[in-house]
């Protein structure tokens, strides 16, 4: 699928096949267990080979599993020499336990995989070791005796069924909230059961009333023993079953489904516009327990009503704010860490953009009112060239800076006196444009018009696909109500629809995380999108636009099955509001503060930057 996106993959598995992460094993079964030995395993002369080399611990009931490892100094020949009592042992997840000289106890509350290094005499040698842990969590509204109540024959007639999440969602392990939303089929008391590759938990609660239903959250501590122990693993089994609490008889069990952690934490993170406040909201990833700052309104913009349209660079340096309405409409530049203002650009009469993009370093923009495409400086709007695209909207940056892709409408948007510009596009095709390092010039065209709208593309972080967004009704792309989520390679070919991810209620404004993730030796992408789809519970389908998120892997694209999962809510947004245009960066840039007066107001000194009030 082309040399872009195969040395961007080929990097990531590189790094993959080098890290010594401790959910990585090298053997998946229990022959090399406690005592035993991984006979597979070749260890090279002056390295320490370990035995065992492969072994699974289980803890239950709160009583540790305990282990001795042995190690022996491999030399020329195949030669060995014990140093066990020379030897030093540690985990690369020393959560999951300790060494007492070679015998390792494990902790009753975590599980997961590890590695256990030895070195001795300057030579090392490594194990893997699976801590499998069985543990049962008292929840909201059930009591000490919930395990005991659930020993009754089957009642299908009393099943619950689970609502949201869907089945088959992969999530970031430091998404740390994902709510249950299910309906109690006449029952008041519950077990939901996790079966994973290092956990069995079972967590019993009563019903937490939601609409027609129950919800159930898990509290950091239970996220975290999940999360943590099947990062990066195969995906969860669960299941939900109930009793009537108060006279427990016949027992209902839903139908099993799967939830899969990824190996890997976000990073970075996400600005996006909520309609209802007319504001820019922010959140950083790399702050747990927290909802979204208030970035950027009107009264800090300067603007008469709201703040709205935006982009922000890869690298989270810069960013470009449209105001007021309609659009396209005046906007402004500003450095995201301090909100000093570059340059600002446009009237309510003309002049103005709602579409952005800029270039890797940040240097350059790309801008549009909808009608054509625009080269400036970043710095002070200075025109580059003008128009770098005659009738197009919408352009994307490549990652690499060496290609640009654009929607591009069948006809040309209307001018009324000075004013010109569209706040969408109609009947439009996806076109590219290529840099040879001083100039610009026509591309392949990627996804042709045939009937159906194509815009909002964007860049996958390797620069191989190009998300983007059709209207198979070919509706404006103002909030098309029957917008899909679609993806291409780069280089053009057949695009494929993300069946999973997509819905049959509007999915606008998908754009990826810019950062390259690893998940089980292949590469792994994020990306977010606003849909009016139901949220479980709490919205209906068709209610207010909401951001959702999804995984993307391009192995299964490349082998054309999409490579999508079904989309999770994002848990630290406002659901009263109507939310867009998730803009993501590489790392969120904080103003830098040395005490409690030099932030600006709404803002407070934490760790030497300056961070704002949460929501």
């Amino acid at each position: 699928m082309g040399w872009i996106r195969s040395f961007g993959i080929l990097l990531v598995l590189l790094a993959a096949a080098c890290s010594t992460r401790g959910g990585e094993r090298s053997g998946e079964g229990r022959d090399g267990g406690p005592g035993g030995t991984d006979t597979g395993t070749t260890v090279p002369p002056g390295a320490l080979r370990l035995d065992p080399a492969t072994a699974e611990v289980s803890v239950s009931r709160g009583i540790p599993a305990v282990l001795t490892y042995r190690a022996f100094l491999v030399g020329e020949g195949g030669s060995e020499q014990e140093v066990t009592d020379e030897a030093s042992f540690s985990l690369t997840t020393p959560e999951l336990g300790s060494f007492a000289g070679s015998t390792f106890t494990s902790s009753t509350e975590r599980s997961g995989r590890t590695r256990v290094i030895a070195m001795a005499r300057g030579a090392t040698g490594m194990a893997d070791l699976t801590v499998l842990l069985e543990h049962v969590v008292i929840g909201p509204g059930a009591g000490e005796d919930a395990p005991g109540k659930f020993g009754g024959a089957d009642d299908p007639s009393r099943a619950p069924e689970i609502v949201y999440p869907n089945d088959g969602v992969i999530v970031p392990p430091n998404l740390n909230e994902l709510e249950l939303h299910f309906l109690p089929a006449g029952n008041t008391l519950f077990e939901l059961h996790f079966q994973g590759s290092a956990l069995d938990l079972r967590v019993y609660l009563g019903c937490t009333p939601l609409g027609a239903g129950c919800v159930y959250t898990p509290d950091e501590a239970v996220w975290t023993l999940l999360a943590e122990a099947e990062r990066g693993s195969m995906p969860v089994t669960y299941r939900l079953s109930g009793v009537d609490g108060a006279a427990p008889a016949g027992v209902g069990r839903s139908a099993d489904r799967t939830i899969e952690f990824a190996e890997e934490d976000i990073v970075g993170g996400l600005y996006y516009w909520n309609a209802g406040a007319g504001a820019i909201r922010r959140y950083d990833f790399g702050r747990r327990g927290q909802v979204a700052e208030n970035y950027m309104d009107a009264a800090r913009a300067g603007a008469m009503t709201c703040v709205g349209c935006h982009a922000v660079a890869r690298d989270g340096s810069r960013i470009a704010i449209g105001m007021d309405i309609p659009a396209p409409s005046p906007y402004k530049v500003y450095a995201v860490g301090d909100r000093s203002e570059y340059y600002a650009q446009g009237t309510t009469f003309g002049g103005g953009s709602n579409f952005f993009s800029f270039s890797p370093d940040a240097s350059q923009i790309m801008t549009s009112n909808g009608a054509s495409i625009v080269l400036r400086s970043a710095d002070d709007g200075s025109v580059i060239t003008d128009p770098l695209v005659a009738q197009g909207a919408m352009p994307d940056w490549s990652p690499d800076g060496m290609r640009m892709v654009y929607s591009r409408p069948s006809m040309a948007a209307p001018c009324f006196g000075g004013f010109c510009g569209a706040p969408g596009v109609d009947s439009a095709s996806l076109e590219s444009m290529v840099f040879d390092g001083s100039s610009w010039s026509a591309g392949p065209q990627l996804v042709a018009f045939g009937g159906q709208n194509n815009y909002y593309p964007t860049y996958s972080p390797d620069g191989g696909w190009v998300l983007f967004n059709r209207s198979p009704a070919n509706n404006n792309s103002f909030d098309a109500p029957d917008a899909e989520l679609w993806v291409v390679s780069a280089e053009g070919g057949a695009p494929m629809r993300l069946e999973r991810a997509t819905s049959t209620n509007g999915d606008s404004w998908p754009k990826w995380d810019p950062t390259l993730y690893v998940h089980q030796g292949r590469a792994l992408m994020w990306m977010t999108f606003s849909s009016r789809r139901a949220y479980g519970l709490r919205l209906a389908a068709g209610d207010r636009a909401q951001l959702w998120m999804t995984a993307f892997d391009p192995s299964g694209a490349e082998a054309g099955t999409g490579g999508d999962r079904p989309g999770f809510w994002l848990p630290f947004q406002e659901i009263e509001s109507g939310n867009h245009i998730g803009q993501w960066v590489t790392s969120v840039d904080r103003q830098p503060c040395s005490g409690p007066d030099t932030c600006p107001g709404g803002e407070f000194c934490e760790d030497g930057v300056c961070v704002a009030d949460l929501i």
